[in-house]
This record gives C-alpha cells, structure tokens and sequence, in this order.
C-alpha cells in the first residue's frame, strides 16, 4: 500500500480491488481457505481486513476521477471528442440533454461517483459494526467519511443534480456543495481526535479535509470561510487518485484515451490551438509566450507515426503528456488551488494586488514570469488572469466545467445551445425509485 504522503501530500494507495491485501503476509491464515467463494461479508469485519475496506471505498472514488474528469472537460472549453464513439461526440458537440434516452457515456461518471460514495457509507456502516462507540476515533472512519464528502463535491462540480444519498430525490449542485462542506466541517474535530499512529498522517487528512471546504465554500460565495480553509492548508500539499498497471480496469482512463499509443479518443479544444507549441510539446502561457510546463501536449509534427488525428481521423490530436503512463496519477487538489482560491477571494474583494501575488507563487513554482496588475480596467484584466491560471494549473483535472459554469461563460467560450453541466444520470433515473426515468430537472441551456 503506498504511502499517503507523496509528492507534497498523496492518496493513500488503494487495495486496487477487494482483497488486494492478499499480498500481505499477515493476512495469509485468513485466505487459506478450501473454498474461496465461501469467503463470506463478515470474516471482512476482521480487524486485520478492516483496511482494505477502507481503501477499496477510497480506491472506488479515485477511479471515477478519469471519467469524470474526461466526460466534464468535453462539455467545457478544455476538452474535446475525437474518437469514433457517438456518446462521447454527443457530450464534446454539448446536444445532451436532461432526461437522454440512454446512457450514453456521460452516466458512467456519475455512476462511479455515486458509487464510491455509497461504498464509503457501507464501509461506516461496516466500522460502526465492528468498533461500537469507538468508531469516530478510528483514522478507517476518518478516510471514508472524507472519501465520501469528496464524492459529494465532485458530483456537484460537474452535475446540476444529484442524489445526496441512497435511493433518495435529486437536490440542486448548490446543496450537494453544502453537503461536502458541511460534512467536511464536521469532521475537522473528529480528524484532531482520532488516533493516527504519525502526525503527518492527521496533517495530511486535515489538508483534505480544508481543501475541500475551501473549494465547496468558493464555489458557495462564501468567501471569508473559503480564504480561511486555503490559507489552512499546508505548503507542498497534493491530493493524488492513483492508478496501477495490475489489471485495465486499475488503469489511468485519461491516459488510455488521451495519449498517442493508446485511442487518441479526446484531445484539447481547438480553440487552445493558436497558443500551442507543437515543436516544444507544451500550450503557451499566453501572458509570457514561454512554455507552460502544467499543459504538456505531445504531437507528431510530420505524421511520421500516423497520429497526427484522433481516433477519427478527422480532429487535429495533442497527447496527453499530463497523463504519460497508464499509472500516471490524477492530481485531486493541492496547495496550488488554494492559492488560486485565495487569489480568486482577493479579486472578489478589489484587492487585485493580493490575487496575483497569488497566482505568482504558483507561476514561480513551475518557472513562469510574474504577472502585474494592468493599469486599465484591472477587474477585467485580472479576471483573465485568473481563468487562465486555473486552466492551466488544474488542467485536465476535472475542474474547469465549474468555471465555465459559474462565471457564465459557456455561451461566449464553448458555444449557445449548450447544457451548462451534465445531466442526471440515465441509470440513476431508472434504478433510483425516489427519482423515476424521465424525471430529471436540469440543466439549463447556453
């Protein structure tokens, strides 16, 4: 199991599948069995296999971050389809609407979401089981509950609708926002209380923790609360969804359909295409003209591989370099969102200055030139600063559909017509009898 502190601060690695932990000595009496299909849900309230529950509920939201990360960057200004697959062209031509006829492939990200979630509320159903009143002192409880606080943030970060729980009616994103944040609040006591075996373990969950209540409280308009969550959060922390070479289905997505020697199926949004750099292999800072090391793109200049288009043949193809190897992992959050989260609070506030000292720090951080505050119409200018430095700092991460969203840009960046976040999942709507097929609410139109 790998290690929660990483680059900065990284996931705990995950089981990669129900009983991963097979491969620990320690647990090769309980696995010796004569029938392993015998192995039966309570022989899982083991103390010694407790923790694979509690990575498996953890290892299920970090795999929904490669779909959903795909899925929402296709419907935004960051992404687009250029595989032969009709779901996903439906999604990046943004025709998908409320109530869809099928599936189609923007459900599965939603799907693993809600999935992860609910994984993470049998796991608590499973310790409260097992350890009584002692439960809330467990760092099992602490790793689930933030699993599924962070669940809940990433549903409203791409879907106008969701469930906030099991077989329950959709609420709006703007509740399921309040969700993660509260129930990321409320766990910031229990965090300083529960018994982890090093500090840096409690430091690293409480980072967690304070990074999603920054970003939920942003995207709230709750802006004091949301400054004081980032400014909480350490120097050098990240947030990782990790990913193996073990089996396919434990692979990085984004990598296995975004890069050259695998199905070239998404690529970047033409729009980008004036400011990247085929020959250095990276997106432009536009403020600078040097090359932005967080949007690295690959591209066969001279076609000498045959990839110079995606899967179809049609669509111009930049590789996602960000996600190089099947095991490249997904950067969640980290310290770098914070700053922009604080700079976003300054320039809420006028205080323009102050937002981008704070984009400099992470521009400094990767070798990139300091901003200034323009003379004329510094709102407006800083504004560009801002959007820009999220693009380019969170890319590819699942992130930029909020912005389009939030700030109202989908019509004048992406296009009129459009839905504003993706729908509520076709499955959900069928199996969820709370919510009913053909009853979803949203979204709304460009």
């Amino acid at each position: 199991m790998r290690d929660f502190l990483g680059r900065g601060t990284r996931a705990v690695g995950w089981g990669l599948a129900a009983l991963a932990f097979a491969a620990a000595s320690g647990c090769r009496d309980i696995l010796q069995v004569q029938n392993p299909q015998a192995f039966t849900s309570a022989a899982a309230n083991s103390p010694t296999l407790l923790p694979a529950v509690a990575a498996g509920a953890e290892g299920s939201f970090q795999l929904s971050m490669a779909t959903f990360s795909i899925m929402t960057g296709m419907l935004s200004d960051e992404l687009q389809n250029s595989s032969t697959w009709i779901d996903w062209k439906q999604v990046s031509d943004g025709v998908i609407t409320k109530n869809w006829p099928t599936a189609g492939a923007y459900s599965g990200a939603q799907d693993g979401l809600l999935r992860a979630r609910y994984d993470a509320i049998a796991a608590v159903q499973r310790f409260t089981g097992v350890m009584g009143d002692s439960v809330k002192t467990s760092p099992l409880f602490i790793q689930v509950e933030i699993t599924r606080a962070w669940a809940d943030l990433e549903l409203a970060m791409g879907f106008c609708e969701s469930p906030p729980g099991p077989g329950m009616a959709t609420v709006s994103d703007t509740a399921m926002f309040k969700q993660a944040s509260d129930s990321l609040t409320a766990l910031l006591p229990l965090i300083q209380a529960a018994h982890f075996s090093a500090a840096s373990d409690r430091t690293a969950r409480l980072n967690l923790a304070n990074a999603g209540i920054a970003r939920a409280n942003l995207m709230l308009g709750n802006y004091a609360a949301a400054n004081a969550a980032a400014a909480a959060v350490s120097a050098g922390f990240e947030y990782d969804a990790l990913y193996s070479t073990n089996s396919g289905s434990q692979n990085n997505g984004m990598t296995v359909q975004g890069t050259f020697t695998n199905n070239r199926s998404y690529t970047i949004r033409s729009i980008w295409k004036q400011y990247i750099d085929t020959i250095g292999g990276f997106m432009r800072d536009p403020y600078s003209g040097m090359d932005d090391p967080r949007v690295p793109l690959g591209h066969d200049n001279n076609n000498a591989h045959g990839n110079y288009y995606g899967a179809d043949g049609i669509t111009p193809f930049y590789s996602m370099t960000k996600y190089i190897n099947l095991n490249s992992p997904i950067p969640v959050t980290n310290k770098a969102e914070m700053n922009l989260i604080q700079a976003e609070v300054a320039w809420h506030g006028g205080d323009y200055a102050t937002a981008v000292s704070f984009m400099n720090v992470n521009r400094a951080a990767v070798g990139l030139p300091a901003l200034t505050v323009p003379s004329s119409n510094p709102q407006a200018g800083v504004f560009s600063m801002l959007l820009q430095e999220r693009f380019a700092q969170m890319f590819a991460q699942g992130d930029r559909l909020e912005d389009i969203y939030r700030f109202g840009l989908m019509a004048s960046r992406v296009g009129t017509g459009r839905p504003l976040k993706l729908p509520l999942s076709y499955n959900e709507e069928l199996n969820n009898r709370a919510i009913g097929q053909g009853n979803g609410k949203c979204p709304g139109s460009s």
